[in-house]
């Protein structure tokens, strides 16, 4: 009669997990003045809002999140990463009829290569799970991005359309209402 033997194996994996999410999309800016004039209006807007000059862009980071405008040309692209650190461990245990022998040896081998996947599975959920997380930041900032960028334009538009009154003649009268960006301008030509 042969006997079982009970075989366990016990495996570990340590990683970092990455993650990387990025949309890019056009701002909508009126040409009232030039184009060089009206991307030097829009950059001093993006400048007061956090953004710093960097090559042909104006860029800001936060938590991870990193905004990058081409004012020349009205891009956005807006680029999220994350990485994680983690260690995983497992046991597994099968059956022998050898404590020694071939049969143990590859029964062993079966039982750390299944190990292995189930730690890999479980490393890859992690993955994802940080991936979907990612993603969801990335769409919140994106909301309150736009907003922001919205606001900048439309100061920048406001701006603009000040000194295209004074080109065109003299401002009688001006009035303002930041709340809701209403502009009349009232000009003798």
């Amino acid at each position: 009669m042969s006997r079982a033997f009970r075989i366990s194996v016990s495996d570990s994996l340590s990683k970092v997990i990455r993650a990387e999410d990025h949309v890019c999309s056009q701002l909508e800016l009126l040409e009232i003045l030039p184009p060089d004039q009206m991307s030097d209006l829009l950059a001093a807007e993006l400048i007061k809002l956090g953004f710093e000059p960097e090559d042909d862009l104006l860029v800001r980071e936060t938590d991870g999140i990193q905004v990058a405008i081409n004012v020349k040309e009205g891009t956005v692209q807006v680029q999220a990463t994350a990485a994680q650190d983690i260690s995983l461990s497992g046991e597994k245990e099968g059956r022998a009829y050898d404590d020694m022998g071939p049969n143990a040896k590859k029964v062993e081998q079966n039982l750390r290569e299944q190990l292995r996947s189930r730690l890999e599975a479980q490393a890859n959920q992690q993955e994802d799970q940080l991936q979907r997380e990612l993603t969801d930041r990335l769409e919140k900032e994106l909301t309150d991005l736009r907003q922001e960028l919205d606001r900048a334009v439309n100061r920048a538009t406001a701006e603009a359309l000040k000194q295209k009154a004074a080109q065109l003649g003299q401002i009688k009268e001006m009035t303002e209402d930041a709340e809701t960006g209403s502009l009349t301008i009232v000009v003798e030509v």
